[in-house]
């Protein structure tokens, strides 16, 4: 089982603010962007930071998280796809050539989709949201 966690770590810079630009004394690299320390005027070493960490989504089974069934699908059947967490999803087909071939936006966990559209063969289902992003092999026969 795989499993991802996801951690971005914000570095906020109160103290000290100043109105002149300085040379960086120190440098920082963050998750989200460099960050640098700036050396306040008249060289004093008094400075101080406040951090915190944001946790984007609970460490999750993402196997489990997208249930897609039956496959291998005829194409006159309909795709169940079941899916977990809130808000919107993004269903992407893609064939084998990576040219998106469907897709369909949901807020639902639970969705059919007529397939009857799509040619016999090979598909990735890429699937994102807020809190996920994973991709799944569809047969359709």
């Amino acid at each position: 089982m795989k499993q991802i966690t996801t951690l971005i770590i914000c570095l906020l810079l109160l103290q000290p603010v100043f109105s002149a630009p300085k040379e960086p004394c120190e440098e920082f690299q963050s998750t989200v962007s460099p960050m640098e320390l700036i050396d306040p005027p008249g060289d004093t070493p008094e400075w101080s930071m406040e951090y915190r960490l944001l946790l984007l989504s609970e460490t999750q089974n993402q196997n489990n998280a997208v249930k897609v069934y039956p496959n291998p699908v005829y194409r006159k059947d309909e795709l169940n796809i079941s899916l977990s967490g809130e808000g919107t999803k993004n269903l992407s087909f893609y064939d084998i050539t990576g040219k998106m071939v469907k897709k369909v936006v949901t807020e639902r966990n639970s969705v059919s989709i007529n397939i009857g559209d799509l040619g016999v063969g090979v598909y990735i289902l890429n699937v994102k949201s807020a809190t996920l992003q994973t991709t799944k092999k569809v047969i359709i026969r």
